[in-house]
Formats: C-alpha cells, structure tokens, sequence
C-alpha cells in the first residue's frame, strides 16, 4: 500500500499482494467515504436530509447566542456607565434569558431529530454495506478463498463496518451542526460589523486546511493499519477453529507471537499518526487564540476610533469568532473518525469491486431443458492459480457415460479431487473442454449446472438451523426454491429415506424441525453425511460426486452411508473418488490415476486380472475373516438390528445434545455457568481507566506527555474566562487607557496560543501513542486470553468462531477509541468543568454556587442516563452482529459447499435477517436515548439563562460588579461547552467502557487446565503405564448425557491399543481426556501412580504426540509447522534446546511417507503451506500433520483416525511407519481407527459401545467369538 497526498487531492492505496495478477485499489478518501452513502436508501436518504435540516437549525442556534451575548453585553455596559437603571437591567436580563431558554429549547428539539435519524440511518446503511459486501464475497471464484481471504471476511464486515457506522452517524450530525454554527457565526458577525470580521475571517482557511491536510495523510496510515488488522484477524480466525491442536501442541506462545508480527507493523503505522494528531489540535487551537487576540487588539482600536458604535457590537463579533473557532476545532476528533470510516470502508470496496472469474450468481448460460448425465473430460490441463507452474492434470481425458458409476483411484495429490472442482467450477481448466451432454459446461448457467451435478463431499459442512433447512438448501435453484414449506417437506422426506436418513430424524425431538447447532455440531458424522447426501438428492440431480464420502466414517455408518450412495446412484451418472477400495468395487469403470494422468481403467475384476497398481492398492488393504462368508450377517438391516439394542446410543446420545440448546439456539444454564457473564458492566469509566494506567507501567512517560498536555489547556479555559472578563471591563475605559489596555490583553491571548501550541501537541502525541500502544497489548492480550481457555469455552455456542475473531477485533478497538484523543478532551472537559466552576463562585460566589449546582448536575445526569442505555444499546447490537458474524464465517470458511448447493442467496437472507434485527432492535432504544443527549445538549443553555437572570439581579443590587459578573459568567459559558463537549464523546466512552471490562473479565477466567505453582514441578512419570479407572465422563455443556461410562483400561509402557467402535461411542472422546481437553466427571486418568489433573499440562502434553482426522496446518513454512509448539523451557529426548535439526525434520518427514513429495517443491521444507495449508492437498496436509507428532519423540502417540485421508499406498507406508514408532522403546500408542485393517497388528483391541468397552482382546482373539461386533465390523470392510 501507498499513501499519495498533495494539493487538493488525497487517496488511498491498498496493494492486494495475496493475489495474482496483483490488484490494486486506488480512491480519494472522501470519494470513498461519500460512496458510502450510495447505500442508502430513498427512505434514509430522506431521513438524512431532514436530519441535515435539523442539525444546520442547531448550528444556527448555537451562533445565535452571540446576538443575545452581545445585548447582555450592551446592557451591562448601559447600566455601569449610567445609562440604565437597575429596573432596566432587571428586565432585560430576564427578558434575554427567556430568549437563552427558548434557543435551548429549539436546540434540545433539533438535536433529537438529527442524532435519532442520522444514527438510525447508519444502522440501516451500514446494513446494506454489510448485505453487499458479503454478497460480494460470495460471488467470488473459489481460487480467491484458497489465499486465506475467508477468515477475515466475516471479521471486516463486522469490525470495518462499526468504523463506518460510526463516521456517518452521530459524528456526522455534530459535525454538520459545526459547520451550520461556523457560518451561522461569521454571518453574524458580518451583518455586525463586516470590517471587523473580514480583519479576522482569515483564521477559517487556515483552521479548515490544517484539519483537511492532517485527515488526508491520516487516511493513508489509517489504511495500512487496518490492512495488516486484517491479515491478523484472518489469522486470529484460522486458529481458534484449530483450538484442539493448539492445545494439543502447547503452541499457543508461539501462535500469539506470530499475531503479535501483524500488530507490530500496525503499530509501526500507528505511531507514525501522533506526531500529526499534535500538528492537529495545537495548529487548529493555537489559531483560535491568535484569532482571539487579533479580533480583540482590532476591536479595541476600532471601537476607540468610533469605526464600531458600542461595545456589544464588538463583543459580538469577538464572541461569533470564538463560537466559530469553538465550532471547527471540535471537528478535529470527528474528522479523524471520517478518514477512519474511509480506510475501513475502502478495505470493503476491495472485495465489492473485485472482478470474479466465476459469478456463481450470474444469471447468463444455457438452461438445457433436459439432461441425461453424459460426462466428458478432453485433454485437459490444469495448474492451481496459487501454484501455477505445478501441473495438477495432464493432457487429461475421462468419459463418464450418462446413468454409469465411474470411480477414481490412485494416490493423494494425483488429481482426483481436482476433477471434482473443475465439474463444479470452481476452477476453469487451463486449457480442455469439459463437456456435459455435448455441451461445454462453460456455456452452461452455473447455477444450472451446481443443481444438476451434485456433491457429497469427505467432511459434510452443515449449517445452523433444522435438518428440514440442511436439507432443503439442495432445493435451491429448482422449481421447487420459492414453494412453501409443506410443499418443500415432501420431497424432503423422500430424500431423507433414500439416504436411510429418515429414521432417526423421526426420533429427533423435534424431528425435521430439530435445530443442529453450528455446523451440524449436534450430531454425529454418519448422521450429518447422510443429511449430506439427502441434501445432493432433493434436486434429483443426473450427476451426482461422491468425494470420499464415507472415509470418515465407522463401518457400522460406512454400511449405512454406503447402502444409501448405492440407492442413490441407480440411474444417475455418478462420479466416485474413493480411498477405501471396496466402496467402488461395483463400479462400471474405475480409473486408477498418477500424477495427473490415467495409468489403468477398467471394472474391478478386469483390473484385478491385470495385477497392476489398483490390483497392489486391492491386496494393501484385505482384510480377511476365515471363518465367515464376507458377505455374511453384514447387511445394513443386521447392523441396525445390533445398534437398536441397548437403545440406539449414537441416536441416544446426539438427542442428549439437545438438553442444552433451546429452539432458538439460546443456550440454557448448565454447571459451566462461570462462562455466561460476559464482564462488560463491571468496572466504571474512571475504574476502567485507572486500571488500564496502572497496568501499563511501561507507557509512564505517555501518561505523563498526556497528563501535563491535558492539565495545561485545561487551564487555558478559566485564563482565558478572566481575559475575556478583563476585555469587558476595558471597553468601560476611554482613550489612550482603552487602547493601551486592550494592546495588554491582546498579547495575553497570545501568550496563551504559545502555551496552547505546547499542550495541545503533547496531548495529541501522547494519546495517540498510549492508543496505539494499548490497542497492541490488548489485541495480543485477548488472543491470548482466548486461547488459553479451556476446550470447554471454545464449545459455547455464543463462542463461536466468528464471535470470538469480532471480539479480538472489537474489543480492543473500542479502548483504543476511548483511550485515544477521547480520552484526552474528556480530561480536558472535566478539569475545565472543575476550574471554571471554582473560578465562578470564587469571583462571584453566588452566582457561581447557583449555577454550578444547578446547572452542572443537569447535565451530567442526563448525559450519565444516555451513556447508560447506550451501553444496554450496544449490547444488543453486538450480539445480533455476533449471530450474523457467524453466519458469515460459517459460510465464507465452507464456501465449496456453498456454491456447490449454490445458496449464496439462502446465506444472504439468513445474514440480512440478523442484520434487520440489530437494525429493528436499534430503533426503539434510539428512540429512547436520544431524548437523553438532546436533553444533555439543551441544559447547558438554561444554566446560561439562568446564570444571566440570576446576574443580571445581583449585578442591579450591586452584590457583585459587572468584571465579577463577567469572570464568573465566562467560566460557566466555558463550563457548560466543557460539560457538552464530554457527552459528545458518550457512545465510544460506553463502548470503551464495556469493551475494557470485557477483556478484565477474560483475563481473571482461569481455565481449569494450566500451569499453577502446586503442579508447576510435576514431571511425567517417564516409565509409568497410562491407566483409566473407573472413568465416567459427561460433556460441560450435556452434563446428564455420560460419553463414557466406568471406563477401566491400562495400556502399558511399549503397548500398542486400539480403540473401534461406532461413532458416538466415545472413542475420541478416550483421545480428548488423554490430551486433557477435558477432565473425567468421576473417577481418574493416570500416568503411573500421577493422576493427569496433577501433572503440569504443559510438561505432559510436551511428552504427547497427537494426530487428528481433521489435519490441522497454519500459515507458515512446512518446516515452521512440523516444529510449532516445540518448547525450550521442556526437556525432551530428542530437542533440549528447543530447536530441530533439519535431519529431524527430514526424518519425521521420511517416516511419514511425506519427504518425497516435500523435496520435489521449488523451496522444500521451506515452502509456505498457505492459510490453513491450503496450498497442500488434504493426503499431504495429513502426512505434514503426522511429521508434526512423529518429531516429537512422545512418550505417548495418540492417533484419532490418522491416516484416513491417506490413499492405499501411502496409508500403508504412513501405518508401518506408525507402527515401528509404536514399538520404539517404552513408547505408549493408542489409536482410534474405522479401517481396521489399521490396527489389526495392535496388541490390544477394545471395542466401544454405548460408551463402554464390551469387547477387547487381539485382532485373532476377537474373531474367534460367536456374534462378535468387532468379527462383524471386519466383515464389513473385507474386499476378499
């Protein structure tokens, strides 16, 4: 990015380096922040314009003071001179102050309407810019998710957009209302005395170029910092939905200090801003004064020459000029919120206005009107955009008759998945045709297209809502899209059964209206695939992709899942990638592929004959039973029969899920209640800020800088009350006396601008640098915090992924708002406050007590009133965000499932409905608080019209003498703008306020599983076998559904165990309590004679090595990944001091059967694995991931499903790997696994059921028993 500025123009640039071809984004900052309001409409429009109305009518109100001031000011005069009687003054005075209150009362109206409109109009346009931006997103081609872009998606849409909510809503109104009493002033003063006013109009170029010139070069800055934001919330963002590798591999410091590299260069741009905010206040404050002393010295020389007739003139025009100054400096803050609102504007129009290569919303293409299904693939080539000198296919040619089953096997990486994504298009071939019927899909209208060929994809991606919506998402795009929703549920249903998916929806509580949590989280993976498949069905799609769809899955819902891919694909030309051989054995052609060509094609037994690679792949994984028929006693029906005895546990134990979570998706209070209360009301604003001071001992001289800058301009206030008091009492003077006075006076205000140059500078430098600072450590301390949570937080569903990626973005943006140049004019407004007030009853005690108590507590009630529903307001916004936040995450992050079930417009609805609730909700607590700042806004002028009643009776009386008067009236005057300056700033104070406290409250939740000073010591036993006792183990959040119920199991130093069974079990539930992500209800996990709850987690977990089903990668090299989390303060038998040897590396690469295809990358080791390990395919990332446990050494090896997304070939090498690390030394291995021909060498077998073990014994022993689950469940799987 470059910051360009010059003359009359300034822009933004934001370099798209990610992408290639490079893009680049150029735009005036305010051409980017007017394009805002191009988002609104008629009805905001309307609602903007007669707020402009109003606020311009405020403007006026607030300069028309001054005609009343300067009569005030006649008058007074009249009266010490002896030309009006005490009665005259009395009458007067009240009849001016009636006027004061009146203009207070048109002013409370006026302000209503402006904020109330203008703020309800940001909600709804920011609403709208939300709606395009994520429709934007959607319409991207895939190739742009694949450069990490998905995780900071729903994180700018939220972050971004309240920083533009918040420069086109009340800020826009008070800057509006500043302009109208800029003008309104000078117009006053004109019409008063034109000469005088031309002498000194000078000061409004000058004031206005300072603040113009500041707020383009602050643009450029403030873009570059949001654009390294981003880049840390898309980190932020990847990690937390890796939460159980991050804790498995104690990687969180490492984690945070790679965060912590995007905040620094943030920072660095960050800091480049204080030195201009100090240009900023003291340039334009300094004018103000300067302007003051030239109005007065000209004044004074005027009024002795007779060119001005009275002094009230004078004082009208010298007031009209303060007003005005007054008026345009207080744009100073707001402006910077405009340049603010630009930058994170300017971050959304890069995604909005980006060109896609593949619109799935374009309406364009050809609708055929029939289709049979017939699949041609010529000569295609094709690289990845990220990679593209790595040819993934050549040369390329595959027919797939129309009503055939076509199966693709081979090795991973060999190109299966890409025919997938080039049949979706999600990818263009780099050169080829793919054609369907004759006819090239590139012709075809894609959402057409996605409607006819259908996906079941490995991982199924379900999304928050019933299962009657998951599956009806496959409706859209059919005639069938708009129809009602009784229409819809029978084909729904029909879906359902063919996928054997019907059954056990009935026995959900609710049945097809059940609710299934954030991405199907509620349920069981054989349940959420086959919702997956009836979701690809209910379109009767001809074509139908099977991409390993039951390699995840235990052989009692493989046989399910399977059976209904069977069904599914009679008469339809289905398409089947497939690791697990005997799922494509029926298959009419299967096509064995090798790095991007077909080496072997033909049905099972002609490939067998052949005894070539698939008849290898074939041999690789038999698995025999001797003593039964193959095909024996394993039909879908037996294995249901089984499963319903001891009442179904997978159904039984996914319906207990439900216990916690109402229909609406609220959670319902549990035993993890410490979680619900969210700390954000806790602390005070003085408590909060006095925290975040005495935390930050680093930032004294900051504090310092701001302080002294804070307490000297708040004393340019009552100096210059008794200045303007002393220039009254010297029009009272005549001649020589007058002028020679009036020379004094004038160069006092001069002597202010020169201190006023001083404190405003140090107050602009050094708020902005503690801002800058804070919003860095708070960032980096909150993700942090997150991350050192207990498994359990991250398992809430208000915790989701993209609440909590809002929340590091949000949170500390709020302190940094608050703790910035806020800070330091409410400092600057409360010491005024408080020296004005001891000012004004020290001259004038009376009247100083009568307006200061009066006056003073009106208004800070009822601006401490509207802070306090601003803050409820805020809450509620928040959260209905947080829900559509997530609805974006949810969905940017599965974004092939999306545009394969093309439902981009399904997501858009269910994403504007949230955002029309935050809007819906906002309205009537506006309503409502709005009337408290018009009030806060209106008192300050009755306090006036009191003080000058009040005054003008003690002054008659002779009590006080008009300088008195005057001293202690100008420090009111001071006072009041001082007391509405302050709640001016209310909505980021209460957003600072809540933003803080929730960040304290973060920090003091301590998770159950962590470093104290009782375990710090703990070592491992390094000998001691790892044991279960009496286990019984509930999840936090379904306490009343048990997982595992009296687990008792010992696995000896050196012993290799399995653990099978159907999924639901609590197999990997064994796996999670092991790597303590959780700690047993009842009875206890131990290594040797040391419980787990008393070892230090991060000495146990260094002697762990885990390998997932899901592999989990970060963006990094491979190498940094391999080595992430690797400690030096942990002793370790291969790394004391913490590093890796690249021999390490090479050997845990080696060993997983990974080397070979690391070292063919340009850079090796070396080569960036991208955002989430996107730029490896999901075999590779596995092996990666294997490597990362096998470097390690671990004393224990937990495998949970290890190797299934590994083809035949490399699955085998990566097992017998595993399997000498098994027998290594002392080493203790626990596997879980559905392919048993995994772990039929282990020494101990236990299978799991109901969550108990009911069987255990060796691969042999077990076979041997009559009806033996685990006999049955070989049967299964046996290709023999």
């Amino acid at each position: 990015m470059g910051i360009t500025s010059g003359g009359e123009k300034s822009s933004i640039t934001i370099d798209m380096e990610k992408e290639s071809p490079k893009e680049q984004v150029t735009m005036s900052t305010w051409k980017a922040y007017w394009r805002v309001f191009k988002y609104a409409k008629t009805i905001d429009l309307i609602m903007i314009s007669i707020a402009g109305i109003a606020a311009c009518a405020s403007g006026v109100g607030i300069a028309s003071q001054n005609i009343i001031f300067g009569k005030f000011v006649t008058e007074f005069t009249d009266f010490d001179s002896g030309n009006a009687a005490s009665d005259n003054l009395r009458n007067s005075g009240a009849k001016l102050a009636f006027y004061f209150f009146l203009l207070g009362l048109g002013r409370m109206v006026m302000a209503y309407i402006y904020n109330f409109l203008l703020t309800y109009s940001a909600y709804r346009i920011v609403r709208n810019l939300r709606h395009a931006y994520l429709k934007a997103a959607l319409r991207q081609e895939v190739a742009y998710f694949d450069l990490g872009t998905s995780g900071s998606i729903a994180t700018q849409a939220y972050s971004n957009g309240r920083l533009v909510q918040a420069g086109i809503s009340e800020k826009f109104g008070l800057t509006i209302q500043g302009l109208s009493a800029f003008f309104s002033s000078f117009v006053i003063a004109f019409a008063t005395n034109w000469k005088l006013t031309l002498i000194i109009c000078g000061i409004a170029p000058l004031t206005v170029g300072v603040m113009i010139g500041c707020a383009f070069v602050e643009a450029g800055y403030e873009a570059k910092i949001l654009e390294h934001y981003a880049d840390a919330n898309s980190f932020a963002e990847g990690v937390i939905a890796s939460i159980r590798t991050v804790h498995a591999f104690e990687m969180r410091a490492q984690l945070v200090e790679k965060f912590d590299s995007f905040l620094k260069q943030a920072h660095r741009w960050g800091k480049k801003i204080s030195p201009l905010f100090g240009i900023l206040f003291s340039a334009e404050y300094t004018i103000i004064y300067l302007g003051n002393a030239l109005a007065f010295w000209r004044g004074i020389h005027m009024l002795a020459s007779g060119e001005i007739a009275n002094t009230g003139d004078v004082f009208t025009v010298l007031l009209s000029v303060v007003i005005a100054a007054l008026s345009i400096t207080q744009l100073a803050p707001h402006s910077i919120e405009f340049t603010r609102a630009a930058s994170a504007a300017v971050q959304l129009y890069v995604v909005i206005d980006r060109q896609t290569a593949i619109d799935p919303m374009d309406p364009s293409g050809e609708r055929p009107t029939s289709l049979t299904g017939d699949v041609e693939l010529e000569n295609i080539e094709f690289s990845y955009p990220t990679r593209p000198n790595t040819r993934v296919l050549k040369n390329f040619s595959l027919r797939a008759p129309a009503g055939k089953v076509t199966a693709l096997v081979g090795h991973s990486g060999s190109g299966k998945s890409t025919i997938v994504g080039l049949l979706e298009r999600w990818y263009n071939p780099t050169s080829g045709t793919i054609k369907l019927d004759g006819r090239p899909i590139s012709s075809l209208n894609i959402a057409w297209l996605r409607k006819n060929v259908r996906l079941v994809q490995q991982e199924p991606v379900l999304f928050r809502g019933s299962v009657f919506d998951n599956i009806a998402n496959g409706l859209y795009g059919t005639d069938l899209e708009d129809a009602s929703k009784e229409d819809k549920m029978s084909h729904v249903v029909a879906a359902a059964k063919t996928a054997y998916a019907h059954d056990f929806i009935s026995q959900l509580p609710n049945g097809y209206d059940t609710e299934i949590g954030q991405r199907g989280g509620l349920l069981s993976g054989g349940q959420k695939q086959r919702i997956a498949i009836a979701r690809s069905l209910v379109s009767n799609p001809r074509v139908l992709l099977l991409d390993e769809a039951t390699s995840a899955l235990d052989p009692h819902a493989e046989g399910i899942v399977q059976q209904a891919l069977d069904q599914a694909s009679a008469g339809r030309t289905t398409i089947v990638i497939a690791h697990k051989l005997a799922t494509v054995r029926n298959a009419h052609n299967i096509v064995v592929m090798s790095k991007g060509e077909i080496i072997e094609q033909g049905t099972h037994n002609h490939l067998i004959a052949l005894k070539g690679a698939y008849s290898r792949l074939v041999t690789i994984q038999q698995l025999t039973v001797d003593s039964e028929d193959p095909s024996e006693g394993t039909s879908v029906e037996a294995m249901d029969e089984k499963s319903s005895k001891d009442g179904d546990y997978e159904e039984k134990e996914t319906l207990a899920r439900r216990i916690t979570t109402n229909q609406g998706g609220a959670p319902i209070q549990t035993g993890a209640d410490r979680y619900n209360d969210d700390g954000s009301n806790h602390l005070g604003l003085l408590a909060v800020v006095w925290r975040l001071i005495t935390e930050t001992p680093d930032l004294k001289w900051a504090y310092l800088a701001m302080f002294s800058g804070c307490i000297v301009s708040a004393g340019l206030f009552p100096g210059q009350a008794v200045l303007m008091a002393n220039m009254i009492d010297v029009f009272t003077l005549t001649g020589s006396e007058m002028t020679s006075q009036g020379n004094f006076y004038a160069a006092m205000f001069v002597a202010l601008a020169g201190a006023c140059l001083f404190s405003y500078y140090v107050m602009g430098w050094g708020t902005n640098t503690l801002a800058q600072a804070l919003g860095h450590n708070l960032r980096k301390q909150i993700f942090n915090e997150i991350l050192r949570q207990d498994i359990e937080y991250f398992d809430r569903p208000e915790n989701n992924i993209g609440a909590l990626a809002s929340r590091i973005d949000s949170y500390p943006q709020a302190v940094f708002e608050l703790m910035g140049f806020n800070i330091g004019f409410i400092l600057i407004a409360v010491l005024s406050i408080a020296a004005c007030s001891i000012l004004g009853i020290v001259y004038a005690w009376k009247l100083g007590l009568v307006i200061v108590l009066a006056g003073i507590p009106a208004v800070v009630g009822f601006g401490w009133i509207k802070m306090r529903f601003d803050g409820r307001l805020d809450r509620i916004v928040a959260n209905r965000l947080a829900t559509s936040s997530a609805i974006a995450s949810e969905s940017t992050t599965a974004i092939r499932t999306v545009s394969s079930l093309g439902i981009e417009n399904a997501i858009l609805d269910r994403y504007t409905f949230e955002l029309d609730q935050a809007v819906k909700g906002s309205r009537k607590n506006l309503l409502f608080v709005m009337v408290w700042f018009a009030l806060s806004q209106a008192s300050e002028y009755w306090f006036m019209a009191l003080g000058f009643w009040y005054g003008c009776r003690l002054v008659a009386s002779r009590e006080i003498t008009i300088f008195e008067f005057f001293v202690s009236y100008m420090s009111v005057f001071f006072c009041a703008q001082a007391t509405s300056q302050i709640f001016q700033f209310s909505t980021s104070i209460t957003k600072g306020k809540n933003g803080a406290n929730a960040i304290f409250w973060l920090r003091q939740m301590q998770p159950i599983v962590q470093e104290t000073p009782q375990n710090k010591d703990n070592s491992p036993d390094a000998g001691g076998s790892l044991r279960l006792a009496e286990t019984s183990f509930a999840y936090p959040l379904r306490p009343h559904a048990p997982v595992l119920k009296n687990i008792n199991l010992e696995v000896a130093k050196g012993q290799f165990v399995a653990l099978v069974g159907a999924s639901g079990c609590g197999k990997s539930t064994i796996i999670s309590m092991l790597e303590r992500f959780y700690d047993p209800t009842s009875g206890a996990v131990l290594l040797g004679d040391q419980e787990l709850t008393d070892l230090n987690p991060r000495k146990y977990r260094a002697q762990v090595g885990l390998v997932q089903q899901e592999p989990t990668l970060f963006q990094g090299t491979i190498r940094e990944n391999i080595a992430l989390g690797i400690d030096n303060t942990v002793s370790n038998t291969i790394m004391e001091t913490g590093t890796v040897s690249d021999s390490e590396i090479e050997r845990a690469l080696r060993a997983a059967n990974a080397w070979d295809f690391v070292s063919s990358l340009p850079e090796g080791v070396n080569t960036a694995a991208g955002p989430n390990g996107t730029q490896l395919s999901g075999g590779q990332r596995q092996r990666i991931a294997i490597a990362r446990a096998l470097v390690r050494n671990p004393r224990i090896l937990l495998l949970d499903e290890a190797t299934s997304a590994l083809d035949t070939e490399s699955e085998k090498i990566v097992q017998n790997a595993l399997a000498e690390a098994a027998k290594n030394g002392d080493r203790i291995t626990i596997a879980v696994a559905h392919r048993l021909s995994t772990i039929k060498d282990a020494d101990l077998i236990c299978v799991f059921y109901g969550g108990r073990i009911v069987e255990q014994g060796t691969h042999t022993e077990l076979l041997t028993g009559n009806g033996s689950l685990y006999k049955k469940m070989c049967e299964a799987q046996s290709l023999a």
